[in-house]
């Protein structure tokens, strides 16, 4: 079968990144367990274990119901969850803490997609709603892709640095980008033209905690290639100090003309099962998304 091959393919072509990849967390050498269960116990990082153990058909439940197209997707083209390792311990590098580094991952259609995982009891189903945040998104989002994880993306290769987030909705605890983050990343001059406007707008976006600013017109998702910078692709925006759901569009880098996304749900739900499936081309939100008035 196609998919069964596209998986080998994957995975051989990870194997020069990794000391080791293993589909269950019993599965890998006694030492490295006993370094993860300790970085657990520590409140570092979150549970891959836990994550192995409760396994992708699990995490995609909620998205059954919220988030049909890609459900199918995942259903259709997606393998089994592996930890990827690289063991650390031996490096004498003086700033250098992780002693074992490690990756969530799957392979869908041919292509690596990262899953990120919380500590148990953390997760939005639990009730922890990351201090508000996730109650700006829209509940067919938050409550699907969110609901039992802590975020998904498409690296261009593995062991990407961790605040990279593109392709899939990310996680607001690290992966969603505030507007000056945001704005830095099409190019030199945008922030400076466009923060103060963005802030007349959504004035109750700017924070400012123990004297540092905070934009919170956050970027969720950005269709950019995770190694991808300038005015391209799509990205979209909730101001996470709200809760009135409402997604912003921002398409080229266009941010003269903000838009706000119509139906999300099902906007955002055909675009992550076209990612799901590596579909050729970039996909089209134009039938969603309108100017801002």
């Amino acid at each position: 079968m196609k998919e069964e091959a596209d998986q080998n393919v994957g995975r051989d072509a990870c194997k020069r990144f990794f000391d080791g990849i293993y589909y269950s967390f019993e599965g890998m050498p006694e030492d490295w367990r006993a370094l993860l269960s300790a970085r657990v116990r520590e409140g570092y990082g979150y549970d891959e274990g836990l994550l192995l153990r409760r396994g992708l058909k699990w995490l995609i439940e909620p998205l059954e119901t919220r988030q049909p197209y890609s459900f199918e997707a995942f259903k259709e083209v997606a393998g089994e969850l592996m930890i990827g390792c690289v063991d650390f311990s031996s490096s004498m590098h003086p700033l250098l803490t992780q002693k074992l580094g490690r990756e969530v991952f799957f392979f869908a259609a041919g292509r690596m997609i990262d899953v990120y995982g919380c500590f148990e009891g953390e997760t939005f189903e639990e009730g922890n709603d990351c201090f508000g945040s996730l109650l700006s998104l829209p509940d067919a989002l938050a409550k699907s892709w969110l609901w039992r994880t802590g975020g998904w993306r498409v690296p261009s290769e593995p062991f990407q640095g961790p605040l990279i987030n593109r392709g899939l909705i990310g996680h607001p605890s690290s992966h969603w980008r505030d507007a000056d983050q945001y704005l830095d990343s099409l190019g030199r001059g945008y922030k400076k033209k466009f923060l103060a406007g963005l802030v007349s707008r959504f004035p109750d976006c700017l924070t400012k905690s123990n004297g540092i600013k905070r934009y919170k017109f956050r970027c969720f998702l950005d269709t950019r290639k995770a190694n991808q910078t300038g005015p391209v692709g799509d990205q979209f925006f909730v101001v996470s100090t709200r809760t009135d759901q409402v997604v912003y569009h921002i398409h080229h880098g266009d941010v003269a003309n903000l838009r706000v996304l119509h139906d999300p749900a099902d906007a955002i739900d055909r675009y992550c099962a076209h990612v799901l499936r590596n579909k050729e081309g970039e996909f089209d939100f134009s039938p969603w998304s309108e100017l801002l008035t």
